[in-house]
């Protein structure tokens, strides 16, 4: 190969690295502009970081089979999360703010506002379909402020600009601010379980009330087994409905509220107590699960309800369930806490 050859090589790669650099860093230049808040392609965000003023924070990550993980140790509300995506997907510049507002508006943002990361899988070389060498590249950094006196726009500014703007969402009336919040329960997802009746391996549904009720479901090779645990006896026919109707209900039982302000005195109280079930399940995948559920107090107005003062409420109950005490309804467990007798055949 002689030099001329060489030296034509060493040109054609050299311009070939010039035009991926180019295109590879064509995002980075556009968010660079002070009005850029939006980033359009969310299928490629992989990580949203919020911190206020006081220092509370978010994190969200996403997880390679899919949804979110909130400040690396419990999932996101599915809902809000892409509620989130989709407010920063359409974020959309009314107009920059006027001189004449212009000192108080960065005065109370530099006191008062939420400051956005947000970070996207993007790759060395992207030109067309062609896309190698991934990784994760920061594409937004902005600050969220207040609303506008109308309430119909946010103030946003750009990291390392001294240029806000009012900022709106199109088909939105109102504010963008809110959800922009740091507030971690507001972004916990409520979900206990979701778990598909084909990876349920086994469960158990424990009820302290009515021992001779509690049973157990088994997966076998072919169907299932179903066992009423106090005498250990095997249901030689059940009601096939009735067991899938169980089983379905997994795929969807969420808590009403966390309860993250109870004194650890209280906490030890309640798990003392005897459980109004405890719930044992194992998946397919081997992974376990346990929760156990706790009276609670008698509510408000349930006399009124009920025409009697109940001993405890019958709307609600407490549940322990991975390290935290939840508030649960009976309307939503009533699904997944079955008699065994729920399985028996219909009588003819």
């Amino acid at each position: 190969m002689n030099k001329n050859r060489i030296g034509l090589i060493i040109v054609i790669v050299l311009a070939l690295l010039a035009v991926v650099l180019v295109v590879s860093d064509k995002d980075s230049t556009l968010w660079a502009k002070d009005s850029e808040f939006a980033v359009k392609d969310t299928a490629n965000i992989v990580k949203i970081y919020m911190v206020d003023k006081n220092n509370q924070s978010v994190l969200f990550e996403r997880q390679d089979r899919g949804g979110w993980l909130l400040n690396g140790h419990v999932k996101a509300h599915e809902k809000n999360t892409s509620m989130l995506l989709k407010t920063i997907k359409s974020l959309d510049v009314e107009y920059p703010v006027s001189r004449k507002s212009y000192n108080n508006v960065i005065k109370v943002m530099s006191g008062s506002s939420v400051k956005v990361e947000i970070y996207k899988k993007d790759y060395h070389i992207n030109i067309g379909q062609l896309k190698l060498f991934e990784y994760v590249n920061k594409a937004r950094v902005f600050y969220v402020g207040a609303a506008t006196p109308d309430n119909m726009g946010t103030y946003m500014i750009m990291e390392g600009s001294d240029r806000p703007y009012v900022v709106s969402m199109p088909g939105f009336r109102g504010f963008v601010s809110a959800r922009f919040t740091t507030n971690e329960t507001d972004w916990e997802s409520h979900a206990i379980f979701r778990i598909p009746y084909e990876n349920i391996q086994e469960v158990s549904v424990e009820r302290s009330d009515s021992p001779e009720r509690s049973f157990k479901v088994r997966k076998l090779d072919k169907g299932y087994e179903i066992m009423a645990t106090q005498n250990r006896q095997i249901i030689p026919v059940y009601d096939t409905v009735a067991l899938y109707t169980f089983l379905d209900g997994f795929k969807d039982i969420n808590f009403e509220a966390l309860i993250y302000d109870m004194p650890q005195r209280k906490i030890d109280s309640i798990l003392n107590s005897t459980p109004v079930h405890i719930i044992k399940l194992t998946e397919t995948n081997g992974e376990k699960h346990e929760l156990k559920t706790f009276n609670m107090p008698t509510g408000p107005n349930q006399e009124a309800l009920y025409g009697f003062e109940p001993e405890y409420d019958k709307d609600r109950m407490y549940a322990w369930y991975e390290g935290r005490m939840l508030m649960v309804q009976y309307f939503t467990f009533d699904k997944i806490t079955r008699p065994v007798d729920f399985f028996y055949p219909p009588q003819r």
